[in-house]
């Protein structure tokens, strides 16, 4: 149970309270009336803390639930305010209980006001005393979704380093480079270069958390030189992004798993060509799919990489990436982020 909802802490409060108050007012009452009633005690000091308390408490609950967690002016204003008058109402109907409205306009106002202020006092002390629980439960969440990032870029580091770098991917890269020496110096030259440029990237991403969509796309192409070099037309990449969406944000290697992905479920050949599609829809959502051709044996798979896309998003706060499997194709649609959000979230 979180700490803002804790029978327990409000019941220690309530008892808190009411003790405070009985130490204030019990020896004034026993002073002019000569004993202290179990009645005195339940009207002046037990009604009143409940009172006091609960109204504080929802007070805090209440604009915590329409308001930003941040600190806000207009948020603290609103609840002092709130505060002020529900202690109002409060201390005019306790003094009710005893007065009628004649006798109580008769009553000292510099009683008034005094009684008044110590109410007023406690149902602050109260209300800051919840904001303090409020944060302490936003800094805990903010402590464990740090742990939660870590353990995900782990993840995506690990899950990264069992698709690129494992042996087979570089034997088949260093297939590809002999069959290319061999035949064209030229192309080998390049295909060096951009396979330099894909383990670049990747040692490179892992030390960030988000990667400009840009820089995400022309990582995309090099390791698509690679896989078009190896498999020919066997599989197309297209890519049809508009320039106003080239500065939004994605967690790195997103387009890779993706890529990655398709082409592990699904067969790629001169006859069976595998065709993969990037684009936005406006500056919301990059799209990837691709047509579905599934092999005949279904490859081994944990399903860690689109959770760890997920889990990513999740971390952010952002929008769920939508997975849509269709009878002819295979679309994921992962949000951008525009950097002035992310700076400011």
């Amino acid at each position: 149970m979180k700490l803002t909802q804790s029978y327990w802490i409000r019941l220690i409060g309530i008892i808190i309270l009411a003790l405070l108050r009985f130490g204030l007012f019990g020896s004034v009452n026993f002073a002019m009336e000569g004993a202290i009633t179990w009645q005195w005690i339940i009207d002046n000091t037990l009604i009143p803390a409940v009172i006091i308390w609960e109204t504080s408490r929802l007070v805090v609950v209440y604009f915590h639930r329409w308001y930003a967690l941040k600190p806000s002016t207009k948020r603290f204003t609103l609840e002092v305010l709130a505060v002020l008058g529900g202690n109002a109402v409060l201390f005019t109907g306790t003094m009710l209980l005893h007065e009628s409205p004649k006798e109580l306009l008769a009553v000292n106002p510099f009683f008034l006001f005094y009684g008044y202020m110590y109410t007023f006092l406690y149902g602050v002390l109260v209300a800051a005393f919840y904001e303090l629980l409020f944060y302490m439960e936003a800094w805990k969440i903010a402590t464990q979704e740090a742990e939660e990032l870590k353990k995900i870029n782990l993840l995506i580091q690990l899950e990264s380093l069992k698709n690129q770098v494992k042996p087979h991917f570089l034997f088949n890269s260093l297939n590809t480079l002999t069959a290319l020496v061999e035949k064209d110096q030229a192309q080998a030259v390049k295909f060096i270069a951009e396979l330099a440029q894909v383990y670049r990237y990747l040692l490179q991403s892992n030390e960030k958390g988000l990667i400009a969509l840009d820089q995400e796309l022309q990582f995309t192409q090099a390791y698509y030189f690679l896989l078009r070099t190896r498999f020919g037309e066997g599989i197309s990449l297209k890519v049809e992004v508009t320039d106003s969406v080239h500065d939004c944000l994605i967690p790195p290697l997103t387009l890779q798993i993706l890529l990655e992905n398709a082409m592990k479920h699904n067969q790629v050949s001169v006859r069976k060509p595998l065709v993969v599609s990037i684009q936005n829809e406006a500056e919301e959502w990059l799209v990837v799919s691709n047509n579905l051709q599934l092999k005949r044996v279904a490859a081994s798979s944990t399903g860690m990489g689109l959770a760890n896309i997920a889990a990513k998003y999740k971390i952010l706060h952002q929008p769920d990436i939508i997975i849509l499997h269709e009878e002819n194709n295979f679309t994921v649609k992962v949000p951008l982020l525009k950097p002035a959000a992310v700076l400011t979230s």
